[in-house]
């Protein structure tokens, strides 16, 4: 039975409740509409000598921030004592609680200056909270990446006389309990927190942390323990539940991980920002570890270590320790396709490792670098190794420093620019120096890229090797973009075997100097290549973009040999030039965006001897000037002369100066100038009218002159037995040129006055006058033939025929006592069977001998016309 005592505190207590809940009804409404709830009911309020207990309570607060909606069932608000202390909810147990958060739609707000943390001030909350609240089951519906998530688990906090707070929330995952543990001490003007995570009871995560106000700052220090994470991917599959949409999902994490740190900072203000962490001073210390592949968004699959330190003396952070040995593998993201498909890797190695310092640093990192030894490997379509020592800098702003750096890689196959190569290895050794300004890159000797083969539109190459010992790029930079660049050095390039169109396959050398800046510079040099053709090279690109190129070869005598004709496609196959000597040089200049360059060549040669097709040739001085612009080409033979030509005969001295010019696609169509076409001829000259000529028109005619062609000479060479004479011939020759070739038509010859003599006396006339009675007078009249009169036409077609009909007016003394003797005469000579025929001597060069006789095998085995 109950003492008088205990009811009168029962008594005393009822009406207390009962004044209690009057003044809640009385101004609990009004009290409730201005703190926005809307609705708040309750069922079931029974009191018994445990506490007060409620079957339902269900409340739904509106807000600016948005809607809580609350549903409550069997709750108990217990009192363990029975002293009349406020709040009298000290010992709270909730069999069931759902809350619904429906945050509001998104609005401006206007952004608030931050504002000073308070430690004591977050202290005072805490003691409204009860000494201990049970829930046994909590379903929470809140907003996620997925639109609304729902949680469900169960929550238990206690709290100590001292304010010492224990919340443990046990969440359901998949057959799984992911429990979080916050423990929260606060003393005054510091506030201490632990922070410990588990799955299914095996601890994963746990976080000491300490803020303390210091004046008008504050301090922060701190120990995460991550080392046995080996729920890794449940704790990730629970957090992309939340974070990650439906329509995207975040790759499987691997099954252990190990995270570790420690930090000490010393904050200027008493504000949690990102500006102010940034503003602290003090030291942290992190290291992780990833034993298996994680992946990485838009990276790929991370394994390995990664440590790092650093501190903070009140200016600047600087790095005391980094440490790496991290594998990336199954590269994934955008960033990818900015990368040629040659350097998309399937693997990246990189070790970083402490290092001794390098000699000769830099005086910006004299007092503030981290010595580092680097090394990387890139393994995939292109194979990359790289080994470096590096000064980095230890506080801002970034450099680095490195040296004893050496790349090297290998590329099966590259395809860029339309340009394709095979079995392409770099190999280069550098030093220098970059920060958020300038990179300055040295290359040291040894360092070159070859390929095996390399072949363009145009041009292909085997063997291909660029030398770039003693070369310097510098880059200039704003704000990390680059601004400009200039690379200098040596640039040493060999091939074995360069094949262009235009010349004949074979090894070429260059040796020079380079100077290039922002897309312009120079290359003066030297090519050669195994024909022994030498060639000083003079290149420049201006800041437009035109290309000049000057080539000048230098003087080159020929009775060593001919690399012009080892090197040029275009060298005429017949033209052997064996003597005498040749300098030349070639300007060209390529505009921007144009295809067709500008040429002016200029070519001199002095005292050349050798043959061409079928004539020896001496004593050959020459000046040629050749300019191509605009699809078309000047031809300017300035100076033509040969001391000798022998087609059969000897002619010369020759002299010539003309011009021809035609556009490149019809070449054989173009405008023919003469100035000057004559040579000397059996004692007399042989001369073309000076003139213009349009060979696109065709059947162009070509007046030639004879003048002084003495008979002497002429029947010296001529190979008819018993003929001699004296004279001198003068002419006009109407040389037509046209489709079916050279041909003359109506040419005239004629002896000058006052004449001259013919002999001509052999065994084989003077039987046929024997035999013949009716020649018996021609034979003794030619024996001795004094000749007023020798005219004759000149007729010549395209196949070589000479035909001649002669008009012969003198007489012989010894006959009827020189009575006049007329002779009308026709003549036929395959002119060139006879050239033939007076090469093949003893006289003529073999390579002559050799032409001529496989000339005479075509002429007997061509086809007959009809």
């Amino acid at each position: 039975m109950l003492s008088r005592r205990i009811w009168l505190r029962l008594s005393v207590t009822f009406a207390l409740l009962l004044a209690f809940s009057a003044a809640v009804y009385l101004g609990g409404r009004y009290l409730l509409q201005r703190g926005g709830v809307e609705d708040l009911n309750w069922s079931g309020l029974s009191l018994s000598a445990d506490g007060l207990h409620i079957d339902s309570l269900n409340m739904r607060q509106r807000s600016a921030a948005g809607t809580l909606s609350l549903q409550s069932h069997s709750i108990g608000l217990a009192w363990r004592d029975f002293g009349f202390s406020l709040p009298f909810w000290q010992h709270l147990e909730i069999d069931r609680l759902s809350l619904d958060w429906q945050p509001a739609a998104e609005s401006a707000t206007p952004s608030t200056a931050a504002t000073d943390l308070d430690l004591q001030q977050l202290s005072a909350p805490l003691a409204v909270l009860p000494l201990s609240l049970q829930v046994a089951q909590l379903d929470a519906t809140l907003p996620c990446a997925r639109r609304r998530c729902t949680a469900t688990g169960d929550l238990s906090l206690l709290r100590g006389d001292d304010d010492h707070l224990r919340l443990q929330l046990n969440l359901d995952y998949q057959a799984q309990i992911v429990s979080g543990l916050l423990e929260l001490q606060p003393a005054g003007d510091a506030f201490d927190l632990t922070l410990s995570l588990a799955v299914d009871q095996q601890p994963q995560i746990t976080l000491h942390s300490k803020l303390q106000q210091v004046g008008d700052g504050m301090t922060w220090s701190g120990k995460l323990d991550a080392m046995r994470l080996t729920q890794a991917a449940t704790l990730q599959n629970w957090l992309s539940a939340w974070t990650v949409p439906d329509d995207a999902q975040w790759p499987d994490a691997p099954g252990e991980v190990s995270l570790s740190g420690t930090w000490q900072l010393n904050l200027p203000r008493r504000e949690l920002d990102v500006d102010n962490l940034l503003a602290s001073s003090g030291q942290f210390d992190l290291q992780g570890n990833l034993p298996q592949p994680w992946p990485f968004p838009n990276l790929g699959q991370l394994q390995g270590q990664l440590a790092m330190a650093a501190h903070n003396e009140g200016q600047q952070w600087i790095a005391s320790r980094l440490e790496a040995d991290l594998q990336l593998t199954e590269p994934s993201g955008d960033w990818l396709q900015s990368l040629p498909p040659e350097l998309r890797g399937e693997s990246l190695h990189i070790e970083v490792q402490p290092d001794a310092a390098l000699d000769n640093l830099r005086a910006d990192l004299a007092d503030r670098s981290l010595p580092l030894k680097v090394t990387a490997a890139l393994r995939g379509a292109t194979h990359l190794d790289l080994q470096g020592r590096l000064a980095v800098a230890s506080a801002a702003p970034w450099a680095v420093q490195f040296a004893d750096t050496r790349l090297n890689t290998s590329t099966a196959k590259v395809n860029q620019a339309g340009w394709q190569a095979g079995e392409l290895t770099t190999n280069l050794n550098l030093a220098g120096y970059a920060d958020g300004n300038a990179v300055e890159l040295n290359l040291g000797q040894g360092s070159a890229i070859q390929t095996a083969t390399l072949k363009g539109a145009e041009l292909a190459a085997q063997r291909l090797q660029v030398a770039l010992g003693g070369t310097a790029l510098n880059l200039t930079l704003q704000d990390d973009a680059l601004q400009g660049w200039q690379f200098k050095g040596p640039l040493n390039l060999s091939t074995t075997r360069l094949e262009q169109a235009n010349l004949k396959p074979q090894g070429w050398h260059l040796q020079g100097q380079v100077t290039a800046a922002d897309l312009a510079g120079t290359l003066r040099g030297k090519v050669t290549n195994d024909s022994e053709l030498q060639l000083d090279l003079d290149a420049s690109l201006d800041t437009k973009q035109t290309l000049q190129l000057k080539a000048t070869l230098g003087e080159l005598f020929l009775r060593s040999g001919n690399p012009l004709a080892k090197t040029l496609v275009q060298w005429p196959e017949l033209l052997d030039l064996n003597s005498g000597r040749v300098n030349a040089t070639a300007n060209l200049t390529l505009a921007a965006g144009s295809n067709a360059p500008s040429v002016d060549l200029n070519l001199t040669g002095k005292g050349l001897g050798g043959i061409y097709d079928r004539s020896e040739l001496s004593g050959l001085d020459t000046r040629l000037q050749f300019k191509l612009a605009r699809q078309r080409f000047d031809l300017a033979i300035q100076e033509l002369k040969i001391q000798q030509a022998n087609p059969g005969l000897p002619i010369g001295p020759i002299e010539a100066r003309g011009r021809y010019s035609a556009s490149l696609a019809s070449v054989d169509k173009g405008q023919l100038e003469v100035n000057l076409a004559r040579t000397a001829l059996m004692g007399g000259q042989v001369t073309l009218t000076p003139g213009q000529w349009d060979l696109a028109a065709g059947n162009q005619l070509f007046p030639i002159q004879v003048r002084g062609l003495e008979l002497q000479q002429l029947f010296a060479l001529y190979p008819a037995e018993g003929l001699a004479g004296s004279g001198t011939l003068d002419g006009d020759l109407p040389v037509r040129l046209g489709q079916k070739g050279i041909e003359v038509e109506n040419g005239q010859i004629a002896a000058r006055q006052p004449g001259g003599h013919l002999q001509f006396s052999s065994e084989k006339i003077k039987a046929l006058g024997r035999s013949n009675p009716a020649m018996q007078l021609v034979t003794q009249s030619l024996e001795d033939f004094r000749f007023t009169t020798l005219s004759s036409s000149v007729d010549y077609d395209q196949h070589g025929k000479l035909r001649l009909a002669m008009r012969l007016e003198g007489q012989n003394p010894a006959i009827e006592n020189g009575r006049p003797i007329h002779f009308n005469i026709n003549l036929e000579e395959d002119i060139p069977n006879l050239l033939a025929s007076l090469q093949l001597t003893d006289r003529v060069n073999e390579i002559i001998t050799r032409r001529v006789q496989q000339r005479i095998l075509q002429r007997n085995t061509a086809p007959k016309e009809p």
